[in-house]
This record gives C-alpha cells, sequence and structure tokens, in this order.
C-alpha cells in the first residue's frame, strides 16, 4: 500500500505540471466514517450494523481547467478512521462554480482500504457528492459525501448473498492552493 500511496503521489505531482493554468494544492479535515453492515463479525474490524467513527483525512489535489466555470479535479487523500480501515481515496471530481465562490463537486471514487483482512476487498468504488466555497483566492472549504457503490465483502466470506459492507463517510475540511 506505501508503493501505491507513493506512485499517487508522483502522478498527481506529474501531472500538476502540464499546464500553466493548472493549479495544486493540498487539504485536511474532518472526516466521519458512516460505514453500513447489515450482520455483526466477531474479531475482524466490524462490531455492529452501523459502525460511526471519527477521524480525519490529508492529502493533495490538482485542478485542470476545462472552461471559465469548469474543472476536473483529481484527488489522493489518505483517510484515518479511529476504529475503523485507513483508506487511500482518489476520487476525480468535476467543479462546477454555481456562484461567484461558490462550486458543487461530483465524481467517481475509487477507494482502497489499506488495512484489510481475509472477509474484505482491499478496492472499492463510489461516488463524492459535495460544496465548497473559496474564502480567499487560495483558501477554500469543502464539505463532501462519500457514498459506497460496491459491496466490500468478498463473496466467498459467506455463502449467503445478502451480506454487505459499504464504506460511506462524510467530510468536512479546508483546501489551500499553491500559486
Amino acid at each position: 500500500m506505501k508503493k501505491l500511496l507513493l506512485t499517487s503521489l508522483i502522478l498527481v505531482l506529474a501531472i500538476s505540471g502540464l499546464s500553466a493554468q493548472t493549479e495544486f494544492g493540498v487539504k485536511s479535515g474532518y472526516f466521519k466514517s458512516l460505514r453500513e453492515t447489515n450482520t455483526t463479525f466477531e474479531g475482524d474490524g466490524l462490531k455492529n450494523n452501523k459502525n460511526n467513527n471519527d477521524g480525519f483525512y490529508i492529502g493533495g489535489f490538482v485542478e485542470f481547467p476545462i472552461s471559465e466555470r469548469f474543472n476536473i479535479q483529481p484527488e489522493v487523500t489518505y483517510v484515518n478512521i479511529k476504529n475503523d480501515f485507513d483508506q487511500l481515496q482518489i476520487p476525480v471530481l468535476a467543479k462546477y462554480e454555481v456562484g461567484k465562490k461558490f462550486n458543487v463537486l461530483a465524481g467517481p471514487n475509487f477507494g482502497f482500504l489499506l488495512d484489510t483482512n481475509e472477509n474484505f476487498n482491499s478496492f472499492y468504488f463510489g461516488l463524492s457528492l459535495g460544496v465548497s466555497y473559496d474564502i480567499t483566492d487560495r483558501l477554500s472549504v469543502d464539505a463532501r459525501y462519500n457514498f459506497a457503490l460496491s459491496n466490500s465483502l468478498k463473496d466467498n466470506f459467506n455463502s449467503s448473498s445478502d451480506l454487505y459492507a459499504e464504506f460511506n463517510g462524510f467530510q468536512l475540511g479546508l483546501a489551500y492552493r499553491f500559486d
């Protein structure tokens, strides 16, 4: 997983140098895990049907301008959650300016569980939806909800196909853009 994180960060940094108008930044904030399961497991990280844990996230992003009001914003974010699985999330967001300094964000989110056990897939797919507000030209605040669209339990974990575990979460934080 360290190789994956390093490769992702190098990729984001390399892509950021492709265009003079491209902006690179860092972000950090609060993450609320809203993992949902419909069963209880003993000794493997899931203790109840809804596991709400606090944590933090930190990462980097690149903004590629497509038009005056529309950007593509890929990110690499490390998510650390107390009593839960650490994650590496790679959302690729469409960022659209709906008003002066106010933006909406939406796009796919590729997630990697960093400390899984034999019952879980390390990869999951999701969708991120959110908003951001530019406090200054360099500093912004954003809020986002990450919806899991895939079951993180391995198919061979249980013969019953109705078992599921989804890694959903809410995040609120600050982003800083460099010149």
